[in-house]
């Protein structure tokens, strides 16, 4: 009785994010080109967990894509990232952050030794360098969180700096898609004109994670706060349903 109640909780919490999910493909982006399903990511991770809130992503990606697709069909694999930002974000409030840091490694280090890297201006992708470095900062301010009383002061830090490495780790997905998984041949687009796209993405991207972070910080925390309160479930829900989770301020 307690695992088919804990399964059919897991199924409805990966169900309602991935509706959600599905339901911000539809609006249009503030700025930028990505979907505004980006808020997504790191409740996702956040709320479910690495693996939960990797499906959670994954469906809303497919099925996102699969009502609304992207006219030009290569446009909608880049919804991967989506999912890929989700499952770091929930290493991190799961304390293993070293697994986001490491997928993150590696894909920077795989961009940033790939040939076409000399033709683009590396600080084109500072906001994914600070990224980087934002992974440890969160996983200290995550650590802080565990035996604490919950409440705004404490979360909002930790929520938003969650929420800016999942963002950016969609983008180093991006990234390493176009240049080194060779996408930018299928548009195709010139390597001439790849400087070019780089910092005009250097204006672009910040400004999406930015939008990005607020969303999720405003309506997470209370999110957050809310079901630590009603004592239905404790996040991340893998982790909570099995060791607890600490108690919100009254």
């Amino acid at each position: 009785m307690a695992l088919r109640g804990r399964g059919s909780l897991y199924v409805s919490v990966v169900a309602t994010l991935a509706a959600l999910h599905i339901v911000l493909s539809y609006a249009p982006p503030l700025v930028g080109f990505r979907r505004m399903s980006i808020v997504m990511e790191p409740l996702e991770g956040i709320i479910a967990g690495p693996y939960l809130g990797f499906l959670a992503a994954a469906i809303g990606w497919i099925g996102g894509r699969f009502i609304r697709p992207d006219a030009f069909w290569i446009e909608n694999l880049f919804g991967i990232a989506e999912a890929v930002g989700a499952l770091g974000a929930g290493f991190l409030i799961s304390r293993r952050w070293y697994l986001t840091a490491g997928i993150y490694a590696v894909l920077l280090a795989a961009f940033l030794v790939h040939p076409l890297a000399r033709h683009i201006p590396l600080w084109t992708l500072w906001d994914t360098y600070l990224g980087f470095l934002a992974v440890f900062a969160a996983a200290f301010l995550v650590r802080r969180l565990q035996g604490a009383k919950l409440g705004p002061p404490r979360l909002v830090p930790a929520v938003a700096l969650v929420a800016f490495v999942a963002v950016e780790l969609d983008v180093m997905v991006r990234v390493f898609m176009l240049i080194v998984g060779g996408l930018y041949q299928v548009y195709p687009i010139p390597i001439e004109a790849l400087p070019t796209i780089f910092v005009l993405g250097a204006i672009q991207t910040p400004l999406e994670a930015a939008y990005s972070v607020a969303v999720a910080t405003v309506v997470g925390v209370p999110v957050l706060i809310g079901l630590e309160k009603s004592r239905i479930l404790s996040w991340p829900i893998p982790q909570g349903l099995r060791d607890g989770h600490a108690r919100v301020e009254d």
